[in-house]
This record gives C-alpha cells, sequence and structure tokens, in this order.
C-alpha cells in the first residue's frame, strides 16, 4: 500500500466513516405466510449510497415487498394511501394499494410519518425487479412518476432468502448525514394488503375495502461525508503518526 492508498484509509478510521448496519425486525404476523412478518431488513451506507438487504422468513408468493420513505421537505408527503390509484403495472398497484377495479386497501400513515416515497420489489413471478418511485395522489395509471432502480439481486425466485437492493441518497433528496424514516409491508401485486410488517406496526383489518393504521415507524441515520479539506487533513495527520511510529523502530 502507497501513501496515496494510506491517507484515505487512516481519514476514514480517525473520522468514524465505518458504515454501521441498522437491522429491522418484522412484526411476527404470518397473514401471507410469514415473508415479511418474520423476516428483515438491513440497511447500511457510505455516505452517498444506501445499501439494503431483505431477509424473508418465507417465500414471497408472488406478492411484494414495499418500503415507504418519508425524506426531507419536497416533495410533500402523504399521511394516507386513500388517494393513491396508479395501477399502471404489478409494482405501481401494490404501492397504491389499488388494482384499478374499484378494489382499493386503505393504510393511514402513523403521526409524524408522511411518507414522498416508495420502493416496491418482486423477484419473480414475471416481475423480476425493484425500483423506486415518488408517490402522489391522482392521476391514475402511471402516475407516480418513476424515480430509479434499486438493483434488486438476485431475481428469477421469489423463495425465502436473503434479496440485496441500493438505491443512491440523491434519489431521494439527502446527503451523508441525514436521516429518513421508513416502513415495510407485504402487498399483493394486486394491491390486496397484509399485516405483515417491518420497521413498524399496524392494526386494523387486511385486503379490500379495509383499512389499517400503521401505529409506528423507524428511522435510519446516514453516515456523514465529511469536507475535503478536513478529510485530507485527518489523513495527512494519521500519516505523520505512522511514519512517526516507524521511524521509532
Amino acid at each position: 500500500m502507497n501513501a496515496k492508498q494510506i491517507i484515505p484509509t487512516i481519514a476514514a478510521v480517525a473520522l468514524g466513516l465505518t458504515a454501521q448496519a441498522t437491522t429491522y425486525n418484522g412484526n411476527g404476523n404470518t397473514s401471507f405466510n410469514g415473508a415479511i412478518g418474520n423476516g428483515s431488513l438491513t440497511l447500511t451506507d457510505n455516505g452517498t449510497t444506501v445499501s439494503g438487504s431483505l431477509t424473508t422468513g418465507a417465500g414471497l408468493s408472488g406478492n411484494a415487498f414495499v418500503l415507504y420513505i418519508e425524506a426531507g421537505l419536497t416533495p410533500a408527503g402523504f399521511s394516507t394511501t386513500s388517494g393513491f390509484n396508479d395501477n399502471g403495472d404489478q409494482l405501481r398497484t401494490a404501492i397504491s394499494q389499488y388494482n384499478g377495479a374499484g378494489n382499493q386497501s386503505i393504510l393511514n400513515f402513523a403521526s409524524g410519518f408522511t411518507p414522498n416515497y416508495a420502493i416496491a420489489m418482486q423477484p419473480a413471478s414475471g416481475i423480476d425487479f425493484g425500483g423506486m418511485w415518488q408517490l402522489t395522489a391522482g392521476g391514475g395509471a402511471n402516475s407516480l412518476p418513476f424515480d430509479t432502480s434499486v438493483s434488486l439481486s438476485p431475481t428469477g425466485s421469489d423463495a425465502a432468502g436473503t434479496y440485496t437492493f441500493s438505491f443512491n441518497l440523491s434519489s431521494i433528496g439527502l446527503t451523508g448525514g441525514q436521516s429518513f424514516e421508513l416502513f415495510g409491508m407485504q402487498i399483493s401485486t394486486t394491491g390486496y394488503s397484509s399485516a405483515e410488517a417491518i420497521g413498524g406496526g399496524l392494526t386494523g383489518s387486511l385486503g379490500y375495502g379495509a383499512t389499517q393504521t400503521e401505529t409506528s415507524f423507524s428511522t435510519y441515520t446516514t453516515t456523514a461525508v465529511p469536507e475535503p479539506t478536513t478529510l485530507a487533513l485527518a489523513g495527512l495527520g494519521g500519516l505523520a503518526t505512522l511514519v512517526a511510529a516507524r521511524r521509532r523502530k
């Protein structure tokens, strides 16, 4: 390892930039066989990119995992899914909990949580995709603005296992050191809600025509990235210490 490689390594350690993994557990519900209720979600980041690992407690059986996110003030968030009516594809249908045939599941979000983005994923069932959308009410099919792919892997099967995904903080208008709130749940790709959640709790009845209320949610705080000058000074200081130690030997 040469001096150019040593400096950023020492600086990262000196400034505490090692990413800390945070794990959110399912709520123990098994209304959809326990894929999410008995699952877990782990998030980590490097100050720029958030990496996620979803471990399911059973097969998803064709259902989607939807992670609602509140990040910043723009765009404005929502207190309920009742106004969402995008059934343009299966993942949009799951986010909206609306199938376009007059059937809708309603989720009222907890006080203090007004999500403005949602990640939805299904690794099989002909979908084989995970993406992020902005939330918006009304507008019908394809009204939720697509943000970005989350690079879901693996695909081709939705059996019990671990699935990874990632997204840039800039996709949700944040930078390193800022926080976002989250709540995940299992929803069918026809919009039929389950009572299985990760990162929070639920009350109420599941399914079309029923209303659920979120009772709690979680927060993830990202890694702060220092200014380049601070990083360089920390690296040079660490390098000087290393050189001095070698001379004493």
